[in-house]
């Protein structure tokens, strides 16, 4: 089996999730099911077969750490703990610290309030890995029920199951929440930050237009937890979903 490295983007405040009550424990620690969402992250980048994972929480989220921390993992994690300026920021630590090494991936990358059926990201990996090489391939989806969406327009799906995004920011399907990523990409981090592109969507839209190559495969519909009432939408999900055939 091919070595696979992964990261998780728990560094967001769930403001819109949380309701405002600062009260309210992380969002990575909200219950969807038996379980919370790092949980549920993390068993199914495991499942893909990851040996090692990056962790990014902000500040006010280190008890994320502590409470995986009380859980056996079977693949070591690395945890970075910073308050970022955006999605973007967070992205980019996490891509570094996993290339730190010299490694150039491609890795496995996900936020961590993206619910699917059991088995989807080791399907995405697997199809990622048949597809066209290319510096970044978007799991995509058809379910767009989200405030603001990453929707994007792709050319003709090959026989792999993947396709050439050509157009970010518009189009019938939207980005899931996990990818596969090579280190490339680091050589645009430093002019990235100083433009100050505020979410990870404006990167990859900058590095599209700087030429860097795109691909998005479909997989199966997924929830991103963003809002109460997606927890019953993620748990309706799973309760009507079966393992994903890789």
């Amino acid at each position: 089996m091919q070595s696979l490295k992964a990261g998780v983007f728990a560094a967001g405040a769930g403001s819109r999730l949380r309701g405002g009550d600062a009260a309210a424990p992380p969002k990575a620690l909200t219950a969807v099911a038996d379980r919370t969402l790092i949980e549920w992250t993390l068993r199914d980048i495991e499942a893909a077969g990851s040996t090692q994972i990056v962790v990014i929480v902000n500040e006010a989220s280190v008890s994320v750490r502590d409470h995986v921390a009380r859980t056996m993992r079977p693949s070591p994690i690395t945890w970075i703990v910073e308050t970022t300026p955006s999605s973007m920021h967070s992205f980019l630590r996490v891509l570094e610290t996993l290339a730190c090494a010299g490694d150039d991936g491609p890795f496995l990358m996900a936020t961590v309030d993206t619910i699917a059926p059991p088995g989807t990201f080791a399907h995405f990996v697997d199809a990622a890995r048949r597809a066209p090489a290319a510096d970044i391939v978007l799991a995509l989806t058809t379910r767009i029920d989200d405030d603001n969406p990453l929707t994007v327009t792709v050319g003709p799906f090959g026989a792999d199951g993947s396709a050439d995004v050509v157009a970010i920011g518009s189009g019938p399907l939207a980005t899931a929440g996990y990818y596969f990523v090579r280190a490339s990409l680091l050589a645009e981090a430093d002019a990235a930050r100083r433009a100050g592109l505020p979410a990870l969507r404006k990167f990859f839209q900058f590095v599209a237009a700087r030429g860097y190559s795109v691909r998005g495969i479909c997989m199966p519909a997924s929830v991103d937890v963003d809002r109460p009432a997606d927890v019953g939408a993620a748990e309706a999900l799973l309760r009507g979903s079966t393992a994903v055939p890789r």
